[in-house]
């Protein structure tokens, strides 16, 4: 009997999926910590498997969108459910107002993503993803849950509702921002670079899970605008343009 090759890929983002209704209900629950370590395991799933389909060769329209549903659940509905049970449940309709924007700048960054994409495999990104974005604000939450007294009530909101509104741009913007590396024995110096780094940050964050997630997913955020301003600087005058148009438009 032939088994179909995107199957096993499927699972993992169906599974992705129901983190991410898990993370909801979590969420409304009150089970703040479960919830937003729910979205970061959401996450994980979501980069198996768009491997998983590389390398069995089983990536397909279908899987392109399936993946796309599952991540409006994960890292749109989520995250905005969980940012409002957690911090703008008592602002009323301001609160719902700023913790539905992950979800509908979520949405609109995966509707421009589908319709831009040209084949199965990119060698970046175009605007932060979506799982990062969620992955900003599940971390936040997560930090802040372990350490209660880092930062009190008002400087917290302020950090979150800053996260929130600078996610939510940036992921409608053009800006490149680079995607995990393919692992092979016959990857360039630049790629090898990128696994390095991958697997640094693996063995940082399990030796501090609590600690290290959120700094790293910053890191992540910022790395994007701080490769446009690197690459603008080092151009002559004449260049600018030409290299900014290649960060933000570049196929």
């Amino acid at each position: 009997m032939r088994v179909n090759r995107g199957i096993v890929p499927g699972f993992f983002t169906m599974a992705n999926m129901f983190c991410g209704f898990l993370a909801t209900l979590q969420a409304a629950g009150g089970e703040f910590r479960q919830s937003a370590a729910l979205i970061v395991a959401a996450a994980i799933l979501d980069a198996l498997d768009g491997k998983l389909a590389r390398l069995a060769d089983a990536s397909t329209e279908f899987g392109v969108q399936y993946d796309s549903m599952a991540d409006v659940v994960s890292f749109g509905f989520a995250p905005s459910a969980l940012a409002y049970f957690f911090y703008f449940n008592t602002w009323g309709s301001v609160g719902v107002f700023i913790s539905f924007m992950p979800l509908v700048f979520g949405t609109v960054r995966l509707a421009k993503f589908n319709t831009q994409l040209v084949g199965f495999d990119k060698p970046y990104f175009k605007g932060i993803p979506i799982p990062a974005s969620a992955m900003a604000i599940a971390t936040f939450i997560l930090l802040n849950v372990r350490y209660p007294d880092m930062f009190d009530t008002l400087i917290e909101t302020r950090i979150i509702l800053i996260i929130i509104l600078f996610v939510s741009i940036m992921m409608i913007t053009n800006i490149r921002y680079e995607k995990m590396p393919n692992f092979s024995l016959k990857s360039n110096r630049a790629q090898r670079m990128k696994i390095l780094t991958v697997i640094i940050c693996v063995v940082v964050v399990s030796l501090f899970p609590n600690e290290a997630f959120f700094p790293i997913t910053i890191v992540y955020l910022f790395s994007g605008l701080a490769r446009l301003l690197w690459r603008i600087l080092n151009s002559s005058d004449d260049e600018v343009e030409k290299t900014d148009k290649s960060d933000t438009d570049e196929d």
